[in-house]
C-alpha cells in the first residue's frame, strides 16, 4: 500500500464524520437559536463553512490527486479543469490559510471582550459579525491575488501516476514573506487573548468558571493545533534546500492543516452538555429536552 493511499485513506477516516458533526452541530445550533444565542455559536457557523471549503478544497489538491492514475474514472475531474474555476482552487491553497488564523483569532477576540464587559460587547458582535467575516474572506486577495494571477495547469506526473496543480512562475518568496508573519502574529494574538481570559476566569464563580473554562479549553486545543501549523510552515521555508526534511514536513502539513479544519465539532460536542442532549434528542435517544443552559457568557463584572 503507498504512502499516498494510506494519507487518502486517514483523511477520509477523521474527514468524513468530522464532515457529518459538522452538519449536525449546524441544525442543532439553527433549530435552538434560542438555547444557542449567542455571538460565539454565530461565529462557530461562519468557522464552520469556513474550515470544510479549506478541508474539501485540500483533500481535493493534496489527497485524491496523489491516488488518482491517468485510467482512473475521478482523472476526469483533473484532465477537464481549466480556466477561473482551476484559478480559485489553486489559490484558496494560500487564500484559507489567511482566512482560518484570522477566524481562529477572531473567535479568541470575540471571548476575550465577551469575558470583559458581555452587555456592551455582545449586542455589536451580534450586530457585526457577518461584516467581519466578509472582510476576512476578502482581505487576504490583496495578497493572494498574487496566485491567482499566475498561470496554473494540471500536470500529470509519470513517476507515480498522479496529477498535481502547479505553477511554475509562482513567486512563493513574495507569498510566504507576507503569510508566515500573518500566521506568527495571529498565533500570538491567540495565545495572549487566552492567557488573559485564563486570568479573568479564575475570578469567577464556580458555576461560571467551569461554562467559561470549557470554551477556554476548545479555544487552547484549536491554538495549539495553530501553533503547530505555524511551526511546520515556518519550517518548510527554512529546510527548502534539505530535500529529506522538506518532504517529512510537506507530508505533514496537511494533517495540521486538516486539525484546525475539523477539530471545532469535536470539541463542541465534547465540552458542551447541551450539545450532546440536543443531539441525543434529535436522534430520538432520550426523552426529556435538555436542560437549556449553555455558553451564554455573561462578563463577570456585570
Amino acid at each position: 500500500m503507498s504512502v499516498a493511499l494510506i494519507s487518502f485513506i486517514a483523511s477520509v477516516s477523521y474527514g468524513l464524520p468530522s464532515a457529518c458533526l459538522y452538519v449536525i452541530t449546524f441544525f442543532v445550533i439553527i433549530k435552538n437559536r434560542k438555547t444557542f444565542d449567542s455571538s460565539f455559536f454565530e461565529i462557530y457557523l461562519y468557522d464552520r463553512a469556513m474550515n470544510l471549503l479549506t478541508y474539501f478544497t485540500g483533500f481535493f489538491t493534496m489527497r485524491l490527486n496523489k491516488i488518482t492514475c491517468e485510467e482512473c474514472l475521478m482523472a476526469l475531474l483533473y484532465k477537464n479543469l481549466d480556466g477561473l474555476l482551476l484559478q480559485l482552487i489553486g489559490t484558496m491553497g494560500v487564500h484559507m490559510a489567511y482566512v482560518q488564523y484570522s477566524m481562529s483569532t477572531l473567535v479568541s477576540l470575540n471571548r476575550l471582550s465577551v469575558l470583559l464587559n458581555f452587555n456592551f460587547f455582545e449586542p455589536i458582535w451580534k450586530k457585526c459579525i457577518w461584516i467581519v467575516v466578509i472582510l476576512i474572506y476578502f482581505i487576504p486577495f490583496l495578497n493572494t491575488n498574487v496566485v491567482f494571477n499566475n498561470q496554473m495547469k494540471i500536470t500529470h506526473s509519470e513517476e507515480d501516476d498522479s496529477y498535481s496543480i502547479t505553477s511554475p512562475e509562482l513567486p512563493i518568496t513574495k507569498i510566504y514573506g507576507i503569510l508566515i508573519p500573518f500566521m506568527f502574529i495571529t498565533t500570538i494574538v491567540c495565545v495572549f487573548c487566552n492567557t488573559i481570559s485564563i486570568i479573568f476566569i479564575s475570578k469567577m464563580s464556580i458555576h461560571r468558571k467551569t461554562a467559561e473554562f470549557n470554551v477556554l479549553i476548545m479555544m487552547s486545543i484549536t491554538c495549539s493545533v495553530q501553533i503547530v501549523g505555524t511551526v511546520i510552515t515556518i519550517a518548510l521555508q527554512y529546510f527548502s534546500t534539505s530535500p529529506l526534511v522538506f518532504s517529512i514536513l510537506g507530508m505533514m502539513l496537511p494533517y495540521s492543516s486538516d486539525g484546525l479544519s475539523l477539530v471545532q465539532p469535536w470539541l463542541l460536542v465534547c465540552f458542551s452538555h447541551s450539545m450532546r442532549e440536543e443531539m441525543k434528542s434529535m436522534f430520538g435517544l432520550t426523552t426529556q429536552r435538555p436542560d437549556r443552559q449553555l455558553f451564554h457568557t455573561r462578563s463577570f463584572t456585570n
